[in-house]
């Protein structure tokens, strides 16, 4: 499919990303990681499996506007509030996937002032903290204010003038406890194979077309976030899950382990290049990164 240049709204900000992690109480996966390094060594760990556990079928996003920012946090705090109810054996705390609407707003406005105007896109530190310290809402209604479907026009509205007030005191219910920058491979690899998805923002473009293997190829340029959701550190190309927000149709070809529509698997080379762009963060939703045998590793 022609590339959707309208879609694409990371912003890379070097500055605003450190003057983040300056208030990020946990700012670094690196030096947190000790009860999980070298933990996804070998393993093959599907979070997607866990959203369809909690939910019955995975979620696939497609934005309208320059708000990847938002859609790939979003998806990132469902998988991990799934997997987190997955392991505590407490499904009935599930209400619904995250409002990508007040990432969206409350990443520009609330954390990053404003200063993007009236143009589309954020940047996934802002996203950081805004999960870590106003939170998520929920796809519900609130009031006169009903979130259940997503909206683009809503995201550029919210993108604008931030999160209602109102609501604000909602999010804060529901916080996601540590976000910490990842640079990579490994970190991301040992992330998820704890049960700890990665928003990446990078520069990083792909082909529409998986090989035989389930991977893209890399090409061209895209200021996009997305997802990484799953490890295949066994194979004999070891590389990440990939999900993308552009519906389940941008791209064709075969598909591995289940794998989503509209997801392809990245080579762990060209991971650890987009994780170096350092806008890319790893979830949890405890204080810090424990250590966690999960039910779909497989050895």
């Amino acid at each position: 499919m022609p590339i959707p240049w309208n879609l694409f709204g990371w912003h890379d900000l070097p500055n605003e990303v450190e003057a983040c992690l300056a208030r990020l109480p946990m700012p670094y996966l690196s030096g947190n990681d000790f009860d999980i390094r070298g933990s996804g060594e070998g393993k093959v760990v599907l979070l997607h499996r866990f959203v369809e556990q909690i939910i019955g079928e995975f979620p696939i996003h497609k934005q309208a506007i320059g708000d990847c920012v938002s859609h790939g946090w979003g998806l990132c705090t469902d998988v991990l509030a799934c997997v987190d109810i997955a392991v505590r054996k407490e499904a009935e705390e599930w209400k619904a996937e995250a409002a990508t609407e007040a990432i969206y707003g409350g990443s520009r406005v609330e954390i990053g002032g404003g200063r993007l105007g009236n143009s589309d896109g954020s940047t996934g530190a802002w996203a950081a903290e805004f999960v870590s310290k106003y939170g998520i809402l929920a796809r519900l209604a609130y009031g006169s204010v009903d979130l259940t479907s997503y909206s683009g026009q809503r995201a550029k509205d919210w993108g604008r003038r931030g999160v209602p007030d109102d609501l604000e005191p909602v999010a804060r219910e529901h916080p996601v406890k540590t976000t910490s920058l990842v640079t990579t491979y490994e970190e991301a690899r040992d992330a998820i194979a704890n049960g700890y998805p990665v928003a990446v923002c990078s520069m990083q473009g792909f082909s529409d077309r998986r090989d035989g293997e389930g991977f893209a190829r890399p090409q061209g340029s895209w200021a996009h976030c997305m997802s990484f959701i799953a490890v295949d550190d066994q194979h004999s190309r070891p590389g990440l899950l990939c999900m993308n927000s552009w519906g389940p149709s941008w791209i064709s070809g075969p598909k591995r382990h289940d794998q989503p529509e509209g997801s392809f698997w990245v080579d762990a080379v060209t991971c650890t290049s987009m994780l170096r762009g350092r806008d890319s963060f790893a979830l949890s939703g405890f204080v810090g990164y424990p250590r966690r045998e999960l039910d779909y590793i497989l050895v």
